[in-house]
């Protein structure tokens, strides 16, 4: 029996909730491979500048809150994410769920965005587009509202405007 296909870019199951409002975790990017160094931190300017009404909890408040919180064996950097790239997931567990779950409870956070991966396709005439593979969940529930992959405009390996217009067709997806 053949399994299908990875999704590719264009790829969305489920649907965006209103964020107006709502104080959401942007979690940091998960696995990388590729996209330019300065990557999470065109994620969180798009993200905020397209979303002001939302209270966003980027990468770096989170990294802080656990550095503070050492007894709660968190690490926002390095989530089981493995799940994400091989089906379709209507619900996190365990465990997951119970990361997710803690980090939202330090902040409060009512939903969280993670990005499950970045990477770099090549076109056939050798320019590399970046796309990112994001989910977004509910963190009480563990309910996956949104999955889906979004990708940029050609550039070079490594390219920042490559990696802002990725990030950028993300923030226009979750903020309409």
């Amino acid at each position: 029996m053949r399994s299908a296909p990875p999704p590719e870019a264009g790829y969305e199951r489920g649907g965006v909730p209103d964020l107006r409002g709502e104080r959401v975790l942007l979690l940091p990017p998960q696995r990388v491979e590729g996209g330019h160094p300065d990557l999470e931190r065109e994620l969180v300017y798009a993200l905020e500048t397209r979303g002001p009404s939302v209270t966003w909890i980027g990468p770096e408040a989170l990294r802080r809150r656990v550095a503070a919180n050492p007894g709660m064996g968190l690490d926002p950097d390095g989530l089981p994410v493995d799940r994400f790239l091989s089906g379709e997931i209507q619900r996190i567990g365990d465990p997951l769920f119970g990361l997710i779950y803690r980090l939202a409870a330090l902040e409060d956070a009512t939903l969280a965005v993670l990005p499950v991966l970045v990477r770099e396709r090549e076109e056939e005439d050798g320019a590399r587009v970046v796309e990112l593979a994001v989910a977004l969940l509910h963190p009480r529930s563990g309910r996956v509202y949104w999955y889906g992959i979004v990708d940029g405009v050609p550039g070079a390996a490594g390219d920042l405007p490559a990696t802002a217009s990725a990030v950028e067709a993300l923030a226009r997806r979750l903020l309409r």
